[in-house]
């Protein structure tokens, strides 16, 4: 099944292609590790086993999405906020090597939802991990708090440096 209509993710940076399986706890994807894959590593024959929590994230994105249609509500954007306990048992995802994504929802707590992921090519365990993800009620609002600020001609910051004869 396709996921454009559960992930905001698009090309480059979607990584997951296909949902295979859901329920309302946990989602399935898969994916192919490709040479086009933005994190494709040549002179290594993969990508890096350290992008495994974003196929994580990802996978959670879906489960989000899914739940959203569920609800009869837009599909907004969550975000990762935290990871704990990522453990990858290999050093990367090889060329052509499909990889199963899957993510149950442990704790969901209002915006905040606790996955438990794994990553799995066709007989063994790649990746694991517990990670959170944060959906707040107003995006625009978040991404704008999370926005460094820039440096007005008026700020303090700004005065101090002028006295010190630094152009801000």
């Amino acid at each position: 099944m396709s996921l454009a209509n559960y992930i905001p993710h698009q090309a480059p940076m979607r990584l997951v292609d296909t949902l295979l399986s859901s329920s309302p706890l946990e989602v399935e994807v898969e994916a192919h590790i490709l040479a086009d894959n933005i994190f494709y590593d040549a002179s290594r024959g993969g990508v890096p086993a350290w992008t495994g929590i974003e196929y994580m994230a990802q996978a959670a994105a879906v489960w989000v999405g899914i739940e959203d249609t569920r609800l009869s509500k837009p599909i907004e954007p969550a975000f990762l906020i935290s990871s704990r306990q990522y453990t990858a048992h290999c050093p990367l995802f090889a060329l052509g090597e499909p990889l199963r994504i899957r993510v149950h929802a442990n704790l969901v707590d209002g915006p905040l939802v606790a996955f438990r992921g794994t990553i799995h090519n066709r007989t063994d365990l790649l990746a694991e991990a517990i990670f959170t993800a944060y959906r707040p009620d107003d995006i625009a609002a978040y991404i704008a708090a999370t926005e460094p600020q820039t440096l007005s001609a008026a700020s303090p910051l700004s005065q101090s440096k002028k006295t010190q004869g630094v152009t801000p």
